[in-house]
């Protein structure tokens, strides 16, 4: 460990002494966890789409164009809901906020997010199904496809509930 990890070190125990320090660091580490999991999240909607996408070129290569407008409408939607999962709230709160963010809340949140990835890794299953052994599309994934999508949207602004 170099000296400016050394001093860094003790700078934080030693900061973590003064009252509410302690507390904001915890608070800070966990809203940096939540950015981390969302921009994971966010990352994973963007594969889906490159998969999506590729598929699409796939199926115009071939002459099809009978589902390209429904894969167009998924994948516009998925880049909806990865662009409100990366930039949605960190929990902040005014220090003279009436309503003060505490760790707690900010866990949940967490947690939450947690759960959402699951979802969004069942989506990434689902999309990687929806060309079929032959290449051809399977219209049933693509209809649980497009059934998923509207639950994650309804989770993702229920997010917002929780703080």
């Amino acid at each position: 460990m170099g000296t400016k990890e050394k001093v860094a070190k003790i700078l934080t125990k030693t900061s973590r002494v003064l009252p509410g320090i302690g507390s904001y660091q915890d608070k800070e580490s966990i809203r940096d966890s939540d950015k981390k999991l969302r921009d994971n999240i966010s990352t994973e909607l963007a594969h889906c789409m490159e998969t999506l996408e590729r598929l699409k070129t796939d199926i115009s290569r071939k002459g099809s164009l009978s589902f390209l407008k429904e894969l167009d409408d998924i994948s516009r939607q998925m880049d909806k809901l990865s662009r409100t999962i990366r930039y949605a709230s960190r929990g902040y709160a005014g220090v003279f906020a009436p309503n003060q963010v505490d760790e707690k809340a900010l866990s949940d949140l967490f947690e939450f997010d947690l759960s959402l990835k699951q979802d969004i890794g069942g989506l990434g299953s689902l999309v990687s199904r929806i060309s079929g052994n032959r290449g051809d599309i399977d219209s049933t994934v693509l209809e649980e496809v497009r059934d998923l999508l509207p639950k994650i949207e309804k989770m993702i602004s229920d997010r917002e509930n929780l703080l």
